[in-house]
């Protein structure tokens, strides 16, 4: 846009100054200098970048080690309320912060075009399995109530990068817990059919309004223009809608019957074809 507005205005100026040198050589060296301080300082930004992806790294170890003490001292019955509360508010802002770095990580690899597909015909149930011992845990802590539907029939195999599902089904799963209200209830469902499989989180929270509906999975969007919710950062299901197009599937959100969010992501039965073959 700059350069757009730059160039008639130098085209001009050379013509009133064609018949002197000095004007031309002043001319010339300006907009050298001119392009060169407004162009894209690549390097920078590409350490700025790199900075973001190693100091999420190296946060996540000590922040590990954090909750793994504040959830000891939170099953210490010695200690008073006070104390407690205290510990209960160390403990929030550790896995908000968990969350931030995971986030990070995970958009660090995206702008760095690291991420990289490896696909295995993997088994469904075992996925939903590993999925609900991960976050069943978490959810009692929240004073939720996690539920997991399997078909009484086995699910098709399916070939898929593993992880990248997970990691989707695990954003579905941390946008639920941070939105449901307490003792309320979250659901993970697959429905195949014969043209696809999806995989849906359900919750029972307060619901996305459809302004927001159009926004949800742009990058830093928050629906919370209050920034009363300072656990939402905006990044997680931004990263699952590209985690999402990599896998070649689709990621939608629907209203829950009662109340509250439904995530599903969709893949083509054609994947799961062709990884019987």
């Amino acid at each position: 846009m700059l350069s757009v507005v730059i160039q008639p205005f130098f085209c001009n100026i050379l013509a009133i100054a064609k018949d002197s040198p000095f004007c031309i050589v002043v001319i010339v060296l300006t907009r050298y200098l001119l392009k060169k301080s407004f162009a894209p300082t690549e390097r920078i930004l590409q350490s700025q970048k790199d900075f973001v992806a190693t100091a999420s790294h190296e946060l996540k170890s000590p922040l590990a080690v954090m909750i793994s003490n504040t959830d000891m001292l939170l099953n210490d019955v010695s200690l008073n309320e006070q104390t407690k509360q205290a510990v209960q508010t160390i403990d929030f802002e550790c896995m908000r912060l968990s969350r931030l770095v995971k986030d990070m990580l995970l958009l660090a690899s995206s702008d760095a075009k690291t991420w990289t597909l490896h696909k295995s015909i993997i088994n469904i149930d075992t996925l939903l399995i590993t999925l609900y011992e991960t976050y069943e845990p978490v959810c009692m802590k929240q004073n939720l109530e996690l539920k997991l539907h399997l078909s009484e029939e086995s699910y098709p195999a399916m070939l898929t990068d593993k992880d990248r599902l997970f990691q989707i089904l695990c954003v579905f799963l941390d946008n639920a817990i941070q939105h449901s209200k307490n003792n309320s209830l979250i659901e993970i469902e697959v429905i195949a059919t014969e043209k696809n499989i999806a995989f849906s989180v359900v919750d029972h929270g307060q619901g996305i309004s459809d302004e927001d509906k159009h926004y949800i999975f742009d990058r830093f969007y928050s629906g919370d223009k209050s920034h009363a919710n300072k656990s939402n950062f905006g990044l997680g299901l931004s990263i699952a809608k590209e985690l999402t197009q990599m896998l070649n599937g689709a990621i939608t959100i629907n209203d829950t019957a009662g109340g509250g969010a439904t995530f599903t992501v969709k893949f083509p039965l054609k994947q799961i074809k062709a990884c019987r073959s």
